[in-house]
């Protein structure tokens, strides 16, 4: 019989709630644990309570998504006195149970696993076999839509593929793909909960035998879990066993991964009879931010009814920020963080997140113009991603024809059926005539040893680079355009088939929209301005400093990251960026109910992660693929108690109170119509953050009045004048 001592740490320190999970005994027990909640500590307790009442550890399997998790949990619990006890991801767990079963299915006990570039180069073997060649079909493309349709129970004739050529051949190398896995003794990360969860089905004696071994389970971050995961829990341990699932519907934010909130939703119906605890005392953060997020969440219909609470403070409303655009709304986040800085927060306790990678590029921007140290967090830095750099060594290339580094990474990107054997006669070709890999691309004549693709695809790169280098002469914006419309490189990027085909385009139209800005402030350089600092050379030279690992600094730094990579993460002051119509939420869930309530969930995760102070912005227009398009405000910022939030201005529009134009509130106040009037091309100004520049051109009337500014910095930035706070200075002529 389970039994508490009274006096026992494992529930000295535990609320009613927390000690109700911790002490539950025989049966399904559902632990539905809002943000904050000490999740952890709930599951940790009760597997060393367990332990305590004299459950042996080699009963107890506890399963969670991580192996970091997996061994800090395993970690605490030890900690608390308690002996070894297994906790493993699903993956791992089945991985070891299948050395000792997987014979049944014809597998050998020291069966190899496949990684996905292993998988995909099985795929590649089977395309070539099928008369099909990876450059019509990407191997990856087909793994990613064969993982999918595994992770979700499915076979082709389960699902609606669609009439396009991945859906076909993704038919027609179903079958050959497993049969050549099994041939060769392997298993792909799928294939490892695919194949113990067929054992345990076709073999009740098997799965009779694990349920004995271990009767009590034990599941964390139970909202991510896919249909296999969900199917193999209730094999191991079916109804009504003693199973312990622990998670929070309104944090499920992987759909993309096969996560399916279904089954949590569903968990009850599924085990009768089972206990519901619900952990709602929030422990992290200030009332104003938890009441925020629970307000957003409350307009989700797929969700468990659960009302968080604090005893925490108020604390301060939420900061609202309304930039013109991307420029300004990153410089407001970047100036946020000085105040923050200057009353003594840790940089590393100050965190920025954005739903989409691509944001990060003004954001980079405007933290190393101010000399604020970062940290890209679960990802890449922009100009460090993959794409970012390939297109980097085409147009350095243009500019640098002996750059061989850029040439060797570009010469089969997209392939042109060069291949590592083929690149080096290039190189062995370049060294014997005393050329560059860029001059060799050049001389059809030093060819002759490659096949006839290889020989078709270095003319056609010669031509888009000839062309390319001549686009060049008009900035770096027109020689990007002529890489990516003459190599296929967008599609080449975006074929995979996996969730990253949309970041990458994203990426990429991130770089042209870099591209377009650059060519912009670079127009009309001031009289004596270096020449060898403007044009594609410029743009190469402005990216490179950007990218020295000299401007990140030492010591604490800002923490940057996508909103999925923050789960799980706090923080005491976090901005959010991005928050438009079509950005959070992607505009990829515009037309599906239930990607909002996905996206909803994100932006609630999002909330979630801020202990003290919470930062909010979206911009009036954002510069998309190079052209400038109006945005709207997310819908979620509309579900947002209105008490609960504060408009945010920039400190540069912020006057003290002796200065001229100062109002009571100590706010800067819109310039009066005169002064206005007086704006024309040629007028110098002064903005409080930027500085002293020349008024370049003057567009629109009204509140669409817009001036662009070149400042003695020599950047030019364009404003909207009811925004702007520009003053007046000397009027010059030029």
């Amino acid at each position: 019989m389970l039994r508490r001592a009274m006096a026992d740490p494992i529930f000295d320190d535990l609320n009613d709630e927390q000690t109700a999970a911790v002490a539950h005994g025989e049966g399904p027990l559902m632990v539905l644990a809002g943000a904050g909640s000490g999740k952890t500590r709930v599951v940790t307790r009760r597997i060393a309570r367990l332990l305590r009442d004299g459950v042996r550890s080699g009963q107890i399997l506890a399963m969670t998504f991580t192996n970091k998790a997996a061994g800090e949990m395993a970690h605490r619990v030890q900690q608390l006195g308690g002996e070894f006890v297994r906790v493993a991801t699903f993956h791992s767990a089945c991985a070891r149970f299948l050395r000792h079963e997987g014979h049944l299915l014809g597998y050998p006990a020291d069966y190899s696993i496949y990684d996905t570039q292993d998988r995909d180069a099985v795929i590649k073997e089977l395309l070539t076999d099928h008369g099909l060649t990876s450059t019509q079909v990407k191997p990856a493309a087909v793994g990613q839509w064969i993982s999918k349709l595994k992770n979700a129970a499915l076979k082709p004739a389960d699902a609606m593929l669609g009439d396009h050529d991945i859906g076909r051949v993704v038919e027609r190398l179903w079958t050959p793909y497993h049969e050549r896995m099994h041939k060769q003794g392997a298993m792909d990360f799928d294939d490892l909960l695919g194949n113990f969860l067929q054992i345990l089905r076709e073999f009740p004696a098997v799965a009779e035998r694990y349920q004995a071994r271990f009767p009590w389970l034990l599941v964390d971050e139970f909202q991510d879990t896919n249909r296999i995961q969900y199917d193999l829990l209730k094999l191991l341990c079916p109804p009504p066993g003693n199973v312990c699932v622990v998670g929070d519907p309104d944090q499920s934010i992987y759909g993309f991964r096969g996560a399916e909130i279904r089954n949590i939703l569903d968990f009850e119906d599924d085990y009768a009879g089972t206990t519901v605890v619900r952990l709602e005392q929030n422990y992290r953060s200030t009332a104003n931010i938890l009441h925020a997020a629970e307000a957003v969440i409350a307009n989700n219909k797929m969700r468990k009814q659960k009302r968080l609470r604090t005893d925490n403070p108020p604390g301060t409303p939420l900061l609202r920020l309304k930039a013109t655009g991307a420029t300004e709304e990153a410089a407001t986040i970047v100036d946020r963080i000085g105040q923050l800085r200057d009353e003594g927060a840790p940089l590393d306790q100050v965190a920025i997140f954005y739903r989409a990678h691509w944001l990060s590029r003004g954001l980079e921007q405007a933290l190393k113009d101010k000399g604020v140290p970062y940290e890209i967090v679960g990802g890449l830095t922009f100009f460090e991603r993959r794409e970012i750099k390939d297109l980097l060594a085409y147009l350095r290339v243009l500019v640098n024809p002996l750059d061989d580094v850029s040439m060797a990474r570009i010469v089969n990107v997209p392939p042109r059926g060069l291949g590592k054997a083929g690149l080096e006669k290039l190189r062995q070709a370049a060294f014997a005539e005393g050329m560059s890999l860029r001059e060799v691309i050049d001389a059809p004549q030093l060819h002759a040893q490659l096949g006839p693709k290889a020989r078709k695809g270095l003319q056609e790169l010669a031509r888009t680079l000839a062309v390319a280098k001549a686009a060049a002469a008009h900035g770096a914006h027109g020689a990007l355009r002529v890489i990516l419309e003459g190599t296929g490189y967008l599609q080449h990027a975006t074929g995979f088939g996996d969730a990253e085909d949309s970041t990458r385009e994203e990426n990429i139209a991130e770089l042209v929209s870099d591209t377009v800005e650059f060519d912009r402030a670079d127009r009309d350089p001031a009289d004596g301005e270096d020449a060898a600092g403007s044009g594609l050379a410029g743009y190469l030279q402005h990216v490179a400093l950007l990218t020295s690992a000299d401007t990140q600094g030492e010591g604490p730094a800002v923490q940057m990251m996508t909103v999925h990579a923050a789960k799980g993460l706090e923080f005491d002051h976090v901005s959010i960026a991005g928050l438009d119509e079509g950005v959070f939420p992607s505009m990829r869930t515009a037309d599906d109910p239930e990607g909002i309530e996905e996206e909803r969930r994100l932006f609630y995760v999002a909330l979630t992660r801020a202990r003290k102070t919470l930062l909010l912005a979206s911009a009036r227009e954002r510069m998309v693929g190079g052209s400038i398009e109006s945005m709207r405000p997310s819908r979620f910022l509309r579900e947002l108690p209105a008490e609960l939030l504060e408009n945010h201005t920039p400190s540069w529009r912020r006057y003290e109170a002796d200065d001229d134009g100062a109002n009571s509130t100590g706010w800067s106040v819109t310039p009066d119509p005169e002064a206005l009037a007086a704006l024309r091309s040629g007028v110098r100004v002064r903005h409080d953050l930027y500085g002293p520049g020349v008024v370049r051109r003057l567009a629109g009337r009204g509140m669409t009045a817009r001036a662009v500014v070149r400042f003695d910095d020599g950047v030019e930035r364009e404003f909207v004048l009811e925004y702007a706070g520009l003053k007046l200075l000397e009027d010059i002529q030029f």
